[in-house]
């Protein structure tokens, strides 16, 4: 077997998924108070942003959203995003670089491009920076967790049931995600989503087959040769070229538009929140940056209402800051507690007994349980890879899903002024490592293939894609997603979940309880 570099891994996988200068500054004004208290501001533009900024201006709140990316419009010449074939400076968020979950990354010019890596102390976390947030880069698993799982993490009272009856299925169907049809799944690029199935039969498990937020229409196109290939190569994590990702930019944030209510500012970065003084509601401020990151002036928006989607570091981290300045003295300790990685751990695996294709078309395909594995229930989900594999044997990746009771906090940094990611857990020894490179090992030797990488980029206990909490649920905030010490303030992203939602993607739970957290917010208001 040849020698692969942990290297070559990182580089192959990575598609897998302080203010600046000021320059002239002015100040103005977006959702002006009135006297009914109608007004409303969202930062972030994610899964849960998206869904406040909708049922807010259904409700007829006129409503600002910050977000300080970029839009991103599909080109018709194929080329809105970066590709592994093609990193330039849209693949990262000002940085300089690509980083690839390891310590060597892609150097590239600075722009708002798609991902941001917050640099913690022992995990990095990664958001999607854009107009619809983390939905522009994550992998389109939009998978809904089983009772027990969800249950096992999240307290009482958070109404599983309520959940799949309601909210699960209406964010799906916002979305428009389906299950891999079955003429894209006998496709030649495909034969590794056939061979997935074939391994999981050998290892003696049940595949449970999901949906995905994907326009299989457009795959189609992609397949026929009438669209820039995307998902058909297993291409997915800097966004879609082909427009085939159903992010939120296509279908939550469009909506919320044309209501009439609701404006959206691209490259605003919300730096400061203040409570107004004299009755209830909130002083936004953000600067308006370009393309090289420099302030091109500074906006205030006073609004009756604010909702916290930015994600779970960049929503902890406004509250931790506004907290230690003074400026939200009476937000709760607990803020900037609870942050987890999902669980996460992906794992690459060759010497592989099926052939799993020269090409492995996306996203992915069937997820896995095994309730009997020591220590506790686990899942596992195959997970497309854009390295060309000649002779179809060369690698495939899996994400392997466990339960972890580690968690880290969001800190304020006095020497800095700032907020920092904590999680005091080693790389290798943390429960989540060792739990997953176990299950690796051990589904290896049942069904095939070896485990060549125990933790690749973006995934594991030392850099997740999936980070989780902040502001947890029955906690730092109510079951409602109030914030505790505010009255008008709400919590709708990441940030809300527990560390972990249940050894699934948390993109479809993060969307289904900001519905229901905005169903009950117009219900009361």
């Amino acid at each position: 077997m040849t020698p692969v570099s942990r290297r070559r891994v990182l580089q192959a996988t990575a598609g897998l998924g302080a203010l600046g200068a000021l320059g002239a500054t002015r100040t103005s004004a977006f959702a002006a108070p009135d006297e009914q208290g109608r007004t409303a501001a969202v930062i972030g533009t994610g899964f849960g942003g998206s869904v406040a900024a909708l049922r807010l201006g259904q409700a007829g709140f006129r409503t600002t959203v910050f977000e300080r990316g970029r839009r991103w419009d599909i080109r018709k010449d194929g080329n809105t995003f970066p590709s592994i074939r093609n990193l330039d400076g849209r693949a990262s968020w000002f940085a300089g670089q690509v980083s690839l979950g390891g310590p060597a990354g892609v150097p590239v010019a600075k722009y708002p491009g798609l991902l941001d890596q917050v640099k913690g102390n022992g995990i990095d976390s990664v958001y999607g920076a854009g107009v619809g947030g983390g939905s522009l880069v994550f992998g389109a698993f939009t998978s809904t967790p089983r009772k027990q799982d969800f249950e096992h993490v999240f307290p009482g009272g958070t109404d599983y049931d309520g959940l799949l009856r309601e909210y699960y299925p209406r964010v799906l169907k916002m979305l428009n995600a389906s299950k891999l049809p079955a003429d894209i799944l006998a496709h030649p690029n495909y034969v590794g989503a056939r061979s997935w199935a074939k391994t999981v039969r050998r290892y003696g498990a049940q595949l449970r087959t999901f949906e995905y937020a994907v326009d299989w229409d457009i795959v189609r196109a992609e397949l026929a040769g009438r669209a820039t290939p995307s998902f058909s190569i297993g291409e997915m994590g800097f966004g879609a070229n082909s427009g085939a990702k159903n992010s939120t930019d296509h279908n939550y944030l469009p909506a919320a538009e044309r209501t009439g209510n609701v404006t959206i500012k691209p490259m605003h970065e919300v730096f400061e929140i203040r409570p107004r003084g004299n009755r209830p509601g909130f002083i936004v401020k953000a600067r308006q940056i370009d393309n090289q990151n420099r302030t091109v002036r500074v906006v205030t928006a006073d609004v009756d209402y604010l909702f916290l989607g930015a994600g779970s570091f960049h929503t902890t981290r406004l509250l931790v800051e506004a907290r230690a300045k003074g400026h939200l003295p009476k937000l709760s300790g607990k803020i900037g507690d609870g942050f987890g990685a999902n669980g996460d751990f992906l794992t690459a695996r060759t010497g592989l007994t099926d052939d799993y294709g020269p090409v492995q078309g996306g996203p992915g395909y069937g997820r896995f349980y095994d309730d009997d594995f020591s220590g506790g229930p686990v899942s596992m989900v195959y997970h497309s890879t854009p390295l060309p594999a000649p002779g179809g044997k060369l690698l495939t990746t899996n994400l392997i899903q466990v339960f972890s009771p580690e968690r880290g906090t969001i800190d304020y940094n006095r020497s800095t002024g700032s907020a920092v990611l904590n999680y005091p857990f080693a790389e290798h020894s943390s429960i989540l490592d060792r739990r997953g490179n176990a299950f690796a090992n051990h589904f290896a030797r049942r069904a095939g293939g070896v485990p060549i990488v125990s933790r690749l980029a973006g995934f594991g206990s030392a850099s997740t894609y999936h980070g989780l909490g902040g502001v947890v649920i029955n906690k730092a905030a109510d079951l409602n997603g109030s914030v505790h010490g505010y009255d008008n303030l709400y919590v709708v992203d990441g940030s809300f979940m527990p560390g972990e939602v249940g050894l699934v993607n948390p993109s479809l739970t993060i969307a289904a309880i900001a519905e229901r957290t905005m169903d009950r917010f117009v219900a009361t208001h």
